[in-house]
């Protein structure tokens, strides 16, 4: 009697074992904000939110890269750090960038072996101008830093910048309180003007006179303003 044993082969997989899953995400909220430079270029504000559960991941760096082409990919000069615990809102500047141009913004994070994952992809522009959004706040403080025979020192704080940096910035004052015959004193600094102090002597005033203070900003446009507060007065002893 002939007796034939068949052996079946039968492929199975174990309950236990799963494919790993990238739970990681970083999202790029589409609305961004702009800053217009004091040399003309623009800063762009992006925001969003990342997800990194997984603490063993191999991520050593995670941050928002932007690029002139879609899908921009990471290089040596066109990345801002995104900072802060996982699951939070995370923001970053790119600062000084040329104008009327279309940029292209996405989030990374960068592995250990050197690779990368990319978030969704946004589009913005820095072809903007904010002569309806720009607004400054300013004010001279009613007592001098200094005073002496040769002249005064006021003090002119920037309490609130938005949207553009004036290009120029000082004091305009007058033996006027209308200001109809005024002359302009510039504070010389480098860069943009900042929510800060600034000062700046002023000489060949005449004595035991009062002269009237109001601070003074002009755009690159040529937009003037005084920051829309009041003026001070000094008595020059």
């Amino acid at each position: 009697m002939w007796v034939f044993v068949v052996t079946l082969a039968c492929g199975c997989s174990k309950d236990n074992e799963t494919t790993p899953v990238d739970s990681k995400s970083f999202t790029t909220d589409a609305t961004t904000d702009f800053f217009i430079n004091r040399d003309g270029t623009i800063n762009i504000m992006v925001t969003g939110k990342f997800t990194d559960p997984d603490i063993n991941s191999g991520v050593i760096r995670r941050g928002f890269v932007y690029g002139t082409t879609p899908n921009p990919e990471v290089n040596a000069d066109n990345t801002m750090p995104a900072g802060g615990a996982t699951n939070k809102n995370e923001s970053a500047t790119f600062y000084g960038l040329g104008t009327k141009q279309t940029i292209f913004i996405r989030g990374f994070f960068e592995y250990s072996n050197g690779t990368f994952f990319y978030g969704n992809e946004i589009q913005t522009t820095t072809d903007v101008e904010a002569s309806n959004t720009r607004s400054i706040k300013m004010a001279i403080n009613s007592k001098l830093i200094h005073e002496n025979s040769e002249g005064i020192l006021p003090e002119l704080e920037v309490t609130s910048l938005e949207k553009e940096s004036p290009v120029e910035i000082g004091y305009e004052y007058s033996l006027k309180a209308d200001f109809s015959d005024s002359s302009i004193t510039l504070k010389k600094i480098e860069g943009n003007v900042l929510v800060t102090s600034y000062s700046e002597y002023i000489k060949g005033l005449m004595s035991k006179t009062v002269y009237y203070f109001r601070p003074y900003a002009k755009y690159a446009d040529g937009t003037i303003t005084n920051g829309g507060t009041s003026a001070v007065s000094f008595l020059i002893k």
